[in-house]
């Protein structure tokens, strides 16, 4: 796992402009069924086709449906919003689909492109929303007096600092399936066995306890007691005043960087933070028995562990339904509404039906041959012509809008930059009340670095390795530069 991470920490940098064009090779994929629920925010609007205010929106899960007119690709996503922001879920499908929409598959380098991307994505996600962040954030200051409020309190009450997500993404090709994964997001995949439906455990599964990204999990557990974390004081005194659970999921900045000794406008000093968005990724080779993946949000999941079926017996119970779903015209909405009835039969308060509204369910159906073994009449799918757009669908549209949104701002971030650059930099004069030393006095600093040429070459390697590379790598370059500068010395 430690030299996965290492690769996808290293994530590519996020101000390179990107284009649209290939985005007209998607259509949606109509041998997949969507099924959501939305919560609608007491003080907002009914408007749930808002993307621009995502505050003003209903807290719906996200989902992706989209493949080439060719077959050669499809990328499947669910990503379930924590909180009701919904501006983290709005910017990982939306990158989610920008990224992969740029692979070619002229040759066979697709398959290193596609794994390289589902490594990086939800780095790259959370890049952009800590850089939304800093852009926001510097706006506020400069517009707000200085008396509104203390520099603390910012970032909580910014959207893009306070939103978060959990993310269960796939790519599909014609022989290999691609997975990331970041949080409580479930996934069964169906196999056919000779018309027999199952979930089979030698086959790639994603619903087991400890696989979740919480710290009520052992397998996140053993990941921050790795990075010396107490975890018994995460668990009861929590970063922050939220005292949050979440400590790895996309988004939720205001926790990650408050809790953080990071606080420069630097994107990967943010990722030495213990509360990293790190993934879950893998890949497998697809089987003529694979029938159909099943991605569902962690509350409907819940909400199936209310109808008083044991957890060891919901793979077996759900294939019941399932077998059941293919015979209606909308399986995932068969199935969603179908538990929802059990629950609500076992369940009679309002309240437990009202937590459970923002769900979201996706069931991908794969081309089976048409070959006597596998092939049944009574296991035959008719392709989803009910709706274009499901509730919570990502739109090509959208995410054409999305991409030239943040050109434009990359742009305006470009310019200021090098209007900046063309006037020379202007150090700040360090003005105080009180008899407080600087921070960091760069007179010394440069003059220590001029005097020292070795340290001049580490202070040149940390910068490149800052901007190149993750946490575990830059201790390994480190030690072996202190290795090969024994003057050195590091306290």
């Amino acid at each position: 796992m430690a030299a996965s991470s290492a690769a996808a920490a290293a994530a590519t940098p996020t101000n390179i402009r990107t284009t649209s064009s290939n985005l007209s090779n998607f259509i949606p994929c109509q041998h997949t069924f969507v099924a959501t629920r939305t919560k609608q925010d007491p003080s907002s609007s009914n408007n749930e086709n808002t993307v621009e205010n995502s505050s003003q929106r209903a807290t719906v899960p996200r989902v992706c449906r989209l493949r080439t007119n060719d077959n050669a690709m499809a990328i499947y996503a669910l990503v379930d919003p924590i909180g009701t922001s919904m501006l983290a879920s709005d910017v990982c499908v939306n990158m989610l689909v920008e990224q992969l929409s740029k692979v070619s598959f002229d040759d066979d380098t697709y398959k290193e492109k596609i794994n390289d991307i589902m490594q990086n994505v939800s780095y790259e996600i959370e890049n952009r929303l800590l850089q939304m962040t800093f852009d926001h954030a510097e706006e506020k200051i400069t517009s707000a007096p200085s008396s509104v409020s203390a520099a603390e309190k910012l970032l909580p009450s910014l959207d893009e600092a306070e939103s978060g997500a959990f993310l269960f993404a796939t790519t599909v090709t014609q022989s290999y399936m691609y997975l990331a994964y970041v949080g409580t997001i479930r996934a069964f995949l169906i196999s056919n066995n000779n018309g027999d439906l199952i979930i089979d455990e030698e086959r790639p599964q994603y619903f087991h306890t400890g696989s979740l990204h919480t710290i009520d999990n052992e397998d996140e557990c053993r990941r921050l007691k790795n990075l010396d974390v107490d975890v018994n004081q995460v668990k009861h005194e929590g970063f922050d005043k939220n005292h949050s659970k979440f400590t790895r999921c996309i988004g939720k900045l205001s926790e990650k960087l408050l809790s953080s000794a990071a606080s420069a406008n630097d994107v990967n000093e943010a990722r030495c933070n213990p509360l990293i968005c790190e993934p879950k990724v893998s890949k497998f080779k697809l089987l003529p028995t694979d029938y159909a993946f099943v991605l569902m949000t962690d509350k409907f999941y819940k909400m199936y562990l209310k109808t008083r079926i044991p957890e060891n017996e919901i793979p077996s119970d759900f294939i019941r339904l399932f077998r059941e779903s293919i015979k209606s015209p909308d399986p995932a909405e068969y199935i969603l509404r179908t538990v929802e009835q059990s629950f609500q039969s076992e369940n009679n308060s309002a309240n437990d039906d009202s937590d459970m509204q923002d769900m979201g369910l996706i069931i991908h159906f794969f081309h089976q041959p048409k070959n006597a073994t596998q092939s049944s009449t009574s296991l035959s799918v008719k392709p989803n012509h009910i709706r274009r757009v499901f509730n919570g669908e990502v739109t090509v549209d959208e995410v054409r809008k999305f991409i030239n949104k943040n050109n434009e701002i990359q742009e305006k971030r470009e310019k200021n930059r090098n209007s900046s650059t063309n006037y020379g930099h202007q150090r700040e004069v360090q003005s105080h009340s009180n008899s407080i030393e600087p921070f960091v006095r760069f007179d010394v600093y440069e003059k220590l670095l001029k005097d020292n040429e070795e340290l001049h070459q580490a202070n040149d390697l940390i910068t490149e390795l800052l901007y190149t590379q993750s946490t575990s790598m830059i201790d390994e370059k480190l030690t072996e530069f202190l290795r090969e500068h024994p003057s050195l010395k590091c306290d």
